[in-house]
């Protein structure tokens, strides 16, 4: 009896470990697969390209709504106001026998005399005047006669000459119908010297220069110029250009803009504008217009003002400084650390899910980005306001992504 009772105590004992093995066996399994899973996880993170997925536990930030107003700095040049130039041109052709304008920059007056014609056409046209004053002179022909010279550029006072005196004069005198300044060439009023202003120029005063093929195509785009400066003794043809009187009265500022504010300034944002000549007389005005298209390889975009110059004290291609006041509006901001600029492009390494051991994995994200201002950067698109993005952004890539990108 004490043997069948021993084998029995030793069978339930052995049945035990077998079933506590096998459950502690099937623990083991299930954990090993769980850690397995993680690891892959990890692992197949960790084999994502440095430029496109990491995993870091670095501070996170969301994007912050806040209203921006920062004024905007702008450096540029004045130009001629293109609706205040009036061309003058050859209304018949023929050879100038004597030119009373010397020089560009001329002041004339309305009535004075700027240049002696001499045209075989004009003098045809006075043959035919005086022809018609003989055979009828109050007749319609003689009206029609004298119209026609009228048509041409020449005066009553020169008609009335030449039937009193009954001959036709060898050369005609051209007087100017407006008060201003001689502009041989207008769009050569735009010097590329002063048309080279980048968005580097904002740390230099006044600026130096800006790249001048858009400026030179603007001035140019609603006049045509003359080949070059006329001269005593030069043949011109019917319609050819001589020159272009300005007033001055009133002259354009081109300014330069960092595209990076291209979407904070709108028309009739209130303008300030200080000229190198008479610092202590600044300008208030509005913007008139902004350019619609940008030229090859050019990193700013230009606006106009206008402004009053009665006294001339603002000189063609003088410099200017001007601070554009843009008008407050909501916008969505990061801290500037947060930003990984690669070259042209602009990104953020945004939060798209967590381990199991609480580290964040992160994605890169490209942005469009607006103005900076007290360390800050505005978004203009790209991000959610309840997207997490890393702090500090450029300890999230290695150096050979950051010069080899996608």
């Amino acid at each position: 009896m004490k043997e069948i009772t021993l084998y029995m105590t030793l069978g339930l004992s052995l049945l035990f470990y077998s079933c506590q093995k096998q459950s502690h066996d099937e623990h083991n399994a299930h954990l090993s697969h769980q850690v397995g899973e993680a690891n892959m996880k990890a692992l197949s993170i960790s084999a994502e390209p440095t430029n496109r997925k990491v995993i870091s536990s670095q501070t996170l930030v969301k994007p912050v709504k806040q209203l921006q107003s920062s004024p905007v700095n702008a450096y540029g040049f004045i130009s001629l106001d293109e609706r205040r130039s009036n061309q003058v041109a050859a209304r018949v052709s023929g050879r100038i026998e004597r030119l009373y304008v010397k020089y560009e920059n001329q002041f004339v007056r309305k009535g004075d005399k700027i240049l002696e014609l001499y045209s075989p056409d004009l003098n045809a046209n006075q043959e035919e005047l005086l022809y018609a004053h003989k055979a009828d002179p109050d007749g319609e022909i003689t009206k029609h006669a004298a119209h026609k010279l009228k048509l041409l550029g020449i005066t009553d006072a020169q008609i009335k000459q030449i039937i009193e005196s009954g001959k036709t004069l060898f050369t005609l005198s051209i007087y100017s119908a407006y008060d201003g300044y001689i502009f041989y060439n207008p769009s050569s009023q735009i010097s590329p010297s002063k048309t080279s202003m980048t968005s580097s120029s904002a740390g230099s005063k006044m600026g130096s220069g800006m790249s001048a093929d858009s400026q030179e195509k603007s001035a140019s785009s609603s006049m045509s110029s003359s080949s070059g400066p006329i001269r005593d003794g030069a043949y011109v043809s019917a319609g050819q250009t001589l020159f272009w009187i300005n007033d001055l009265r009133e002259v354009w500022g081109i300014l330069s803009v960092d595209n990076l504010h291209q979407d904070e300034i709108i028309l009739n944002d209130s303008v300030t504008v200080v000229s190198e000549l008479i610092p202590e007389k600044p300008f208030k005005t509005v913007i008139r217009f902004i350019e619609p298209q940008y030229t090859a390889s050019q990193k700013f975009i230009q606006v106009r003002t206008y402004l009053p110059n009665p006294n001339n004290s603002l000189r063609i291609n003088s410099l200017i400084e001007a601070t554009i006041s843009s008008k407050t509006k909501d916008s969505m901001t990061l801290p500037a650390s947060s930003i990984l600029y690669l070259g042209g492009r602009q990104a953020v390494w945004k939060k798209v899910g967590q381990t199991d051991e609480g580290a964040h994995i992160l994605e890169i994200r490209f942005v469009k980005l607006g103005s900076v201002s007290q360390g800050r950067v505005v978004v203009l698109s790209g991000l959610q306001v309840n997207d997490e993005i890393a702090l500090d952004a450029g300890y999230l890539m290695d150096r050979e992504s950051l010069v080899k990108p996608e």
